[in-house]
């Protein structure tokens, strides 16, 4: 599919809805990368998230499973309601405490039939954000840190369409639907490219420590000291470590002050019209490692909350669009030491819903 075009035209017809700036629609052709095909993935930005999301749903004919943390955007409740009519499984789990989809997502489904369970998670939230499809063409999965919300396609992220998915995929969906129906699943090691939970932070520091050239970072929220300390000591060895933080989030002031002091390159993002920087990406090496996922970087990310992550390697090409955009942004982004947080950003439609550090 174009997804250029159609994300074009599906946040145009967004701004209409929310009575945004069309303005916009320009501006998000130079805020997000183009899509990037390597192999059997392709890596999605912003607006061209949601119709992949739709044309996925749309081409559903066994079954479609979808886990996300905020679901509230009507296009995506309709598209369910829809494949459910006309006879697919269509099966969804929700975070049970997301405000929006307590009050658009859950109750819309459930007028519809569509089969819903809330997942609660002791101390943090269900945070995952991905769609498995059975298609004429097999098993299909869209993952990574987008929300399925009114306001998210607008924010600066992105999610990995899979064009031939392994079975982890479903495995992972199947054992969140159990486990909020009251049947605990114990933890399942799923084949790569896909880890979850635990299995997170631990492979991120391997790969930092074994990084040679370069680390590129976007990120959310950034509070992991473990972390922190694993991208100073590859600086220590000579790595170039360049990372992009989002400023509305308090905490990431600290993990600024300390890696520049560790002498890695911090700058903030720079809101277009005030959107998150809301990715949670780490490249190792230009593509010898690569993670997107929902996982933000600190202790509720890695150590309690439920996340899912994609690991790839070797992925010169998606990693590239990855690199660049994080040198595009780090260009015009703003000096940590210098920045005043109250002179850019702000809310519009986009940042509506909310973020805090916990739910994002």
């Amino acid at each position: 599919m174009a997804a250029a075009t159609i994300g074009s035209l599906v946040l145009a017809a967004g701004l209409l809805l929310t009575g945004c700036s069309p303005s916009l629609s320009a501006i998000a052709d130079e805020q997000v990368p183009a899509p990037v095909t390597e192999g059997n993935y392709t890596l999605l930005w912003g607006p061209e998230i949601k119709p992949e999301a739709l044309a996925m749903i749309a081409a559903s004919t066994v079954y479609c499973h979808l886990t996300m943390y905020e679901l509230s955007d009507q296009d995506i409740l309709d598209a369910l309601a829809q494949a459910e009519q006309r006879g697919v499984d269509v099966e969804v789990v929700l975070d049970a405490s997301e405000p929006h989809s307590q009050s658009v997502g859950y109750p819309y489904l459930k007028a519809h039939h569509v089969k819903v369970r809330l997942l609660s998670i002791p101390g943090g939230i269900s945070h995952i954000k991905s769609l498995v499809v059975q298609t004429p063409q097999g098993l299909q999965a869209l993952l990574g840190g987008m929300n399925f919300g009114s306001f998210s396609w607008g924010n600066h992220d992105a999610s990995v369409f899979v064009h031939h998915a392994n079975t982890s995929f479903e495995g992972l969906f199947e054992q969140d639907y159990a486990r909020a129906g009251g049947d605990p699943h114990p933890p399942i090691a799923f084949a790569p490219p896909l880890i979850y939970d635990t299995q997170i932070e631990p492979a991120m520091l391997q790969a930092i420590s074994g990084a040679r050239r370069s680390i590129d970072i976007e990120a959310f929220a950034f509070t992991s000291r473990t972390l922190i300390d694993a991208l100073a000591a590859a600086v220590s060895r000579g790595v170039k470590v360049a990372v992009l933080l989002d400023h509305k989030e308090p905490y990431n002031r600290r993990t600024a002050a300390r890696l520049i002091t560790a002498g890695a390159e911090v700058r903030y993002y720079a809101p277009y019209q005030g959107e998150y920087l809301h990715a949670k990406i780490l490249s190792v090496d230009n593509g010898r490692v690569l993670f997107v996922g929902s996982a933000n970087f600190s202790y509720h990310g890695f150590a309690v909350n439920h996340e899912g992550d994609l690991e790839l390697d070797q992925a010169p090409q998606l990693a590239a669009s990855v690199d660049n955009d994080v040198q595009n942004q780090m260009a015009r982004g703003k000096d940590p030491g210098s920045a005043n947080y109250g002179s850019y950003g702000g809310s519009n439609s986009y940042a509506a819903g909310g973020y805090g550090s916990a739910g994002n």
